[in-house]
């Protein structure tokens, strides 16, 4: 888990939360300057950031401001100021909370899991998200929405033209014999012959090759086969 960065110069405060964090068994980080913690935002990934905007050596609206920049892990200021107006300039330059000072330790550890649990949750859509996609060049192909893309604009496929593209970019470099391809895209009892290939290959070139009579991706091999050219 990648750790929370702790920006506060209140030592009481830090060993606070040194202590909750500890025995919650969460990472984290301390520092007490501003400047600090952007150079640590820079080289480092961080689940959340706790950002106390008094800061002797910065403002802490400026360092998120720039921490804004440079990241999109969450921002939880923490601050004596209490006004609606600098909670509003707050969230304004990028801050997802606000907890007010003094605070009750139970209620911040409880808001800090929040956002950890969202910031899970999200990253795991995410990777679900990309494992259903697969890319090469400017083409991607969506395996859940069963869509093909070139550009953003969508290239449209036969069902069977589709089943053909995915099995070759997710076996890259492979050669496969006309008989492989029947076997593994259109199943091992089909009753179509090798001519059924070759036609089907024929289409999904012009579908997404700029030369189809030049193929860069979708190649054939000589006396054996075809291979996906991995880009």
């Amino acid at each position: 888990m990648e750790p929370v960065l702790i920006v506060e110069d209140d030592k009481d405060i830090q060993r606070l939360l040194s202590t909750c964090f500890e025995q919650e068994a969460l990472p984290y980080s301390i520092t007490s300057s501003g400047l600090e913690a952007v150079e640590f935002v820079k080289t480092t990934s961080t689940s959340l950031i706790l950002l106390d905007i008094m800061l002797p050596d910065s403002d802490g609206m400026e360092i998120c401001q720039q921490m804004r920049m440079l990241t999109s892990s969450p921002i939880m200021f923490l601050s004596c100021k209490n006004k609606d107006t600098d909670k509003i300039l707050g969230f304004s330059l990028g801050a997802d909370d606000y907890v007010e000072k003094p605070f009750n330790i139970g209620v911040l550890m409880a808001r800090v899991r929040a956002h950890l649990r969202r910031g899970r949750l999200l990253q795991k859509q995410q990777q679900q998200h990309e494992e259903h996609q697969i890319y090469f060049d400017n083409i991607c192909i969506n395996t859940h929405s069963r869509e093909v893309l070139r550009d953003k604009k969508i290239i449209s496929l036969t069902a069977k033209e589709f089943d053909l593209l995915c099995f070759f970019a997710r076996h890259p470099n492979r050669v496969f014999t006309p008989e492989q391809l029947l076997d593994n895209v259109w199943g091992m009892d089909t009753l179509s012959e090798k001519r059924t290939v070759v036609v089907h290959i024929s289409s999904l070139r012009r579908s997404i090759e700029e030369n189809p009579l030049q193929p860069r991706y979708i190649i054939t091999v000589r006396g054996v086969g075809y291979k996906f050219a991995a880009v």
